[in-house]
This record gives C-alpha cells, structure tokens and sequence, in this order.
C-alpha cells in the first residue's frame, strides 16, 4: 500500500514539473514581444530576393550523340566531377592528399578512380597535358543519366 501512495506522488510531481517547465518555456519564447520590443511591421520581401544567381555552365550538350550510354547512374562523385567540367574547369585525377592542395587556376582536383572511369566511359578526354575536358558524350551524361547519393 505503501509503495502504491508513493507511486503515485512520483507521478503527480512529474506531471506537475512537466506543466511547470512547458509554461516557463512558453513564457521565455513569447517574452521578448511580452516586454515591449515588438518587431516593425515588414513588408513580404520580393520574390526576386531568394532567386539563386549561378553562372551558366559554359558547354551544353549538342543534342547530337544519341547513342546508348555505358551507363545510367552516375555516382555523386562522377557527377561533381562532370558537372566542373560542364563549367569549364580542367579536370586532373589526384590522390587525396594531392586533392586538397591547391589547384591551378580553372582547375579541379577529383579521385583518381573517378576520373579514370570516365575516361574509360568517354565521358572526358584527355588534354594532352595531365588533365581531362568534358566530351559531348559527358555532356549527354550529364542531361539523361540519374545520380546515386
């Protein structure tokens, strides 16, 4: 009998800490409009404020390679790689630690496996000077094939 009466104490002062610490929560979010310092009226902000500006990629597919392509998914690491390359950049295959060095001007660094498979795939061309450019083949890579995350 003893614990029972003892139980139920335990669970009424819970519950009542629990009220407490909700109300006192309550109270510390609204309190700075409670005391006075309101915030002035805003007018919505225009549409064009959260329009993201990008610089557009500077190869588009031709829309002329129609052929089936070696693949149909492109891991997240190809299509980083793929997409630098739409944009223009010089693509060069490094192990990690040479990854995080700095790069040349207009020239990304990527794993070496990743752009050894898309050499393989055709979808980089090699420049003749230890770097990769992005193929047409890429490019249509890049508007059909889906990516895995």
């Amino acid at each position: 009998m003893e614990f029972a009466v003892l139980f139920m104490a335990v669970i009424v002062l819970g519950a009542l800490g629990w009220g407490v610490y909700r109300v006192m929560k309550r109270r510390a979010a609204a309190s700075p409009a409670a005391g006075g310092q309101t915030q002035p009226h805003r007018s919505a902000p225009e549409d064009s404020t959260y329009r993201v500006s990008y610089a557009p990629p500077e190869f588009e597919w031709s829309g002329t390679s129609t052929g089936a392509l070696p693949v149909k998914i492109l891991t997240y690491k190809q299509y980083e790689c793929l997409e630098d390359a739409r944009y223009g950049f010089r693509i060069v295959g490094l192990p990690p630690t040479g990854r995080k060095q700095p790069q040349p001007h207009k020239t990304r660094a990527h794993g070496l496996k990743t752009v050894a498979s898309l050499n393989k795939h055709g979808f980089l061309d090699d420049d003749g000077e230890g770097g990769y450019l992005i193929t047409d083949r890429g490019l249509h890579a890049l508007e059909v094939c889906s990516v895995r995350y």
